[in-house]
């Protein structure tokens, strides 16, 4: 019978965990996804990419929605559980607080693995390919930005004009090509059409970007000299793919765990010359390895927290649980943001910055926790 009512506990728990967990992923992802929304209404994205983007955003925001939605979950179940008298119902039929907290405990346990596990090195590889898919919209969007009746010189030491210009650059008229091929030779291309072609693979982000004249001349320069007149029906202008490389910066959140571990033996001087960090990347490093373990922790104890603090209706003067959550989460973030900025300047070892707060926190659940003993 008590078996039974631990499954029905952990059942009632986790469907407002999944719904609330949805709620908050899908509230973050709106707002990176309402700042790429240029990016990403210029650019001709398939279906399948656009999926694998979104899904990359969704996995980063897990560690951040989770404690937050299992706090709140916590709170709204014992809630309605204290509401509809299920609680005392259990109570009166022999089941101690510690008996109904433990089908919370699991699930919330099982959430922590989860998160610890992800942090590893899921994320951080979703971090990488989130910021190599934004790389991907970003050098594509060359194309948009060759307007009609403007100098185009975004790529290096090629000027392109085009009296008349449609699909984002794609299909040009009146064409002007200046192409400085080093410093004593340059060209000079007119032609009466032009296509514009960029081609790049979304999984290995190889890419491709020719132009293709039609009905045109080159005139070729050496030392301001004319040297060669060539008249041309078409004419296919490759543009070298080194332009257009893979190349970024890489930051703390891509890193794995092991990597960061390998960062915290690390001198400042070692860590610039391996990760080119400077002295704030080089804390963000360090302090990322032990917020990802902190990260895991809340889940647990933010659990513990909601469960003592959901139960209403109990002997004594009734609470209002909701604002008292929200205030215990102001006071955990305020708290955790204070103590690192305060980490950030030297004056306290990061570990302890980070995990104070939680402790803090604990310690609050456990004092509500012990207030629901009757008497």
């Amino acid at each position: 019978m008590r078996l039974l009512l631990q499954r029905y506990l952990a059942a009632q728990f986790i469907l407002p965990l999944v719904v609330s967990t949805f709620f908050f992923i899908s509230f973050l992802l709106t707002f990176e996804l309402f700042k790429m929304t240029e990016l990403l209404v210029t650019r001709d994205v398939s279906p399948w990419f656009m999926s694998k983007l979104i899904g990359n955003i969704a996995l980063t925001f897990v560690p951040l929605s989770l404690p937050i939605a299992v706090f709140f979950s916590t709170i709204f179940c014992m809630n309605r559980l204290s509401a509809d008298s299920e609680y005392i119902a259990m109570r009166a039929g022999g089941l101690t607080k510690t008996r109904i907290l433990m089908p919370f405990l699991l699930v919330a346990g099982i959430l922590t693995l989860s998160v610890y596990h992800l942090n590893q090195s899921v994320i951080p590889k979703s971090n990488k390919s989130f910021k190599q898919k934004i790389n991907y919209l970003t050098s594509s969007g060359l194309l948009a930005g060759i307007k009609e009746g403007q100098f185009f010189t975004l790529i290096p030491n090629l000027t392109l004009f085009a009296s008349q210009s449609t699909k984002y650059g794609r299909d040009l008229k009146e064409v002007f090509l200046h192409l400085k091929e080093n410093e004593d030779s340059q060209k000079v291309i007119f032609a009466e059409r032009g296509e514009l072609i960029f081609e790049r693979s979304p999984e290995t982000l190889t890419e491709k970007l020719t132009l293709t004249l039609f009905e045109g001349n080159i005139i070729g320069r050496a030392k301001g000299v004319e040297i060669e007149k060539i008249l041309f029906d078409k004419y296919v202008f490759p543009i070298s793919q080194k332009q257009f490389e893979d190349q970024f910066s890489i930051k703390e959140t891509m890193l794995t765990s092991e990597e960061l571990k390998g960062v915290l033996k690390m001198t400042e001087e070692e860590a610039k010359k391996v990760y080119n960090f400077n002295k704030k990347e080089f804390f963000n490093a360090k302090y990322e390895f032990w917020n990802r373990k902190n990260g895991a922790l809340i889940c647990f104890v933010f659990c513990f927290l909601g469960f003592s603090l959901g139960i209403s209706g109990n002997r004594g003067k009734s609470k209002n649980s909701g604002l008292m959550g929200l205030l215990c989460l102001i006071l955990y973030y305020a708290l955790y943001f204070s103590l690192v900025s305060v980490a950030k300047k030297g004056q306290l070892p990061i570990p302890v910055a980070v995990f104070l707060p939680v402790t803090v926190i604990s310690f609050l659940g456990f004092k509500f926790f012990r207030k629901l003993d009757w008497q």
